[in-house]
C-alpha cells in the first residue's frame, strides 16, 4: 500500500483535485450550489495532455503507487478507473471518471468549494438577519466562485465578524459617544486587534473606500478619543454641563459629548467654518486678523458620531448666518463634507464649500489627476448637496489637492466668494 507521501499517490491526488475543480467551475458558472448529475459527471482521458501528472511519472513503481491510490478512490465509489483492455489488468490507465465528489473530497480531507460557499452564505445570512447592510452582492459573488472585496467564501468569518462590528458600533454608539476601538474588539472577540484586521471587509459592507482610521471614525470607533478643537472670539463661551468655558486663543479642545452649545457675550457668530486637517486648522486659528464673529472648528478627518452631534448643538446655539467647510480636494474630502452637510441639513442649514474648487488649483508635484470613477463619486456628492461650482471646477481642471498644500487665506476672500 503506497503512502500518501509517495510521488505516485501525490500525482493521483492532483488528478482528483483537478476533477473536483472542473465540477466547481461548472457549479459556479451556473450559480446553483447543488450540482446536478450532469455537472458532476466529469472525466479525463489518459493522455499526456489531459493527465500530465500521470504521464510525468517515469518510474514503474511511481505509476504503481498512482494506480493503488486511484483504486482506493474507486473502492469507495468516488471515481471509476477504466483500463486499456489490450493491456493486462490495471496495466495501462485509459480514463478516470469522477462519480461522487463528496466521497472524493472526504478521502482527500478537503471541503468541496460549493459546499464551503453554501455554508458561508447560510452563516452570513443568519448573522445579517434584519440588518440594513446589503449582503446580496456578497451572496451572488460567492455563488459564482468570486471573492467580493477580496474575501473568498472560505474566509467568510471576515464578513461575519465585520457585520458584528458594524451592528455593535451602531448599537453602542446610539448615545453619540465615541467608543474605544480595542475595547470593543476585546468585548466582541476576545482579541484587541481583531477589528483592525477587518478594515477592508468593513469598508466593503459600508460601500466606503476611505482610509482605515476614517472607516472606524465613521462608526464611532477610535483608538484615542479626539477632542473637538474650537477657535473663536474672546466673547465666545462654550457650554459644558451647567457651566461655560471662554474660548482661548488660538483654540480650546473639549470632548465632543461634553459640548452642549455656544454663546456670545456681545454680538453673534456670523460664520462657522469646519476644517478637515490639523495643520490647516492651526494655521487658520493662529491667524491674528480673524474677525470675532468667525467660529472655526477642527473636524479631525472623518467625523465621528459624537463630533457630528456636538456640531449640530453648536449650530443650534450659535445660529450662524453662513456655514462652510474646507477640506481635501479628493474623494475622501468630499465624502467628509457630505457627512457634515447631512448634519447641517438636520438642523436647518445648508453647507457651502470653501477653497475646494479644483479650478483654482495648479498642477504641481503635490497633486494628482483623479480617475473617472473618482470623479463620478465626487459628482454624485456635489449634485446631492448643490456644490455646482466645485463640480464644474473639477471637470474643468481634474486634479486632487491635499488641504495642507493650500495656504490659509484672510477672510476678506471669503466675503468676496459669497
Amino acid at each position: 500500500m503506497p503512502t500518501m507521501a509517495s510521488k505516485g499517490a501525490e500525482a493521483c491526488n492532483k488528478t482528483i483535485h483537478r476533477l473536483l475543480q472542473r465540477v466547481a467551475r461548472r457549479v459556479f458558472t451556473d450559480g446553483n450550489l447543488s450540482p446536478t448529475a450532469d455537472q458532476r459527471s466529469v472525466s479525463f482521458p489518459a493522455t499526456s495532455s489531459s493527465l500530465s501528472e500521470y504521464f510525468q511519472l517515469e518510474r514503474f513503481a511511481d505509476r504503481e503507487d498512482y494506480h493503488a491510490r486511484l483504486q482506493s478512490f474507486a473502492r469507495i465509489g468516488a471515481v471509476q478507473a477504466d483500463w486499456d483492455r489490450r493491456s493486462s489488468e490495471q496495466g495501462q490507465l485509459d480514463r478516470v471518471t469522477l462519480n461522487d465528489p463528496t466521497k472524493a473530497a472526504e478521502l482527500l480531507g478537503i471541503d468541496l468549494p460549493w459546499v464551503v460557499a453554501a455554508t458561508a452564505i447560510q452563516h452570513l445570512e443568519q448573522v445579517a438577519g434584519d440588518s440594513e447592510l446589503t449582503i446580496a452582492p456578497i451572496v451572488d459573488a460567492w455563488k459564482h466562485g468570486r471573492a467580493p472585496g477580496g474575501v473568498t467564501a472560505n474566509k467568510a468569518s471576515q464578513f461575519i465578524d465585520s457585520i458584528r462590528v458594524i451592528e455593535a458600533a451602531r448599537r453602542l454608539g446610539a448615545s453619540d459617544q465615541d467608543l474605544l476601538l480595542r475595547r470593543v474588539s476585546t468585548q466582541l472577540f476576545g482579541d484587541s486587534k481583531r477589528i483592525e484586521s477587518l478594515v477592508r471587509p468593513i469598508a466593503y459592507l459600508l460601500c466606503d473606500d476611505s482610509d482605515d482610521e476614517d472607516i472606524f471614525s465613521h462608526l464611532g470607533l477610535v483608538k484615542h478619543p479626539q477632542p473637538m478643537l474650537v477657535s473663536g472670539g474672546a466673547d465666545c463661551r462654550v457650554y459644558v454641563g451647567e457651566g461655560s468655558i471662554p474660548l482661548l486663543k488660538p483654540y480650546i479642545g473639549l470632548r465632543p459629548d461634553r459640548i452642549d452649545g455656544l454663546s456670545v457675550d456681545s454680538g453673534r457668530i456670523q460664520h462657522l467654518l469646519t476644517i478637515e486637517n490639523l495643520a490647516s486648522f492651526n494655521e487658520a486659528a493662529e491667524y491674528s486678523d480673524n474677525p470675532d464673529d468667525l467660529l472655526i472648528v477642527y473636524v479631525a478627518g472623518n467625523p465621528t458620531p459624537s463630533w457630528l452631534a456636538a456640531y449640530k448643538r453648536l449650530l443650534k446655539s450659535a445660529k450662524p448666518s453662513t456655514v462652510m467647510h474646507w477640506g481635501d480636494i479628493d474623494v475622501g474630502g468630499f465624502r467628509i463634507a457630505g457627512r457634515i452637510a447631512e448634519s447641517a441639513i438636520a438642523v436647518g442649514y445648508s453647507l457651502d464649500l470653501w477653497r475646494m474648487n479644483a479650478a483654482e488649483m495648479r498642477a504641481n508635484a503635490h497633486n494628482n489627476a483623479p480617475g473617472k470613477e473618482q470623479i463620478t463619486q465626487i459628482a454624485q456628492i456635489c449634485e446631492k448637496y448643490g456644490w455646482n461650482q466645485e463640480l464644474a471646477g473639477l471637470k474643468e481642471n481634474p486634479v486632487f489637492q491635499e488641504q495642507e498644500f493650500i495656504e490659509w487665506t484672510p477672510l476678506t476672500s471669503w466675503f468676496k466668494c459669497l
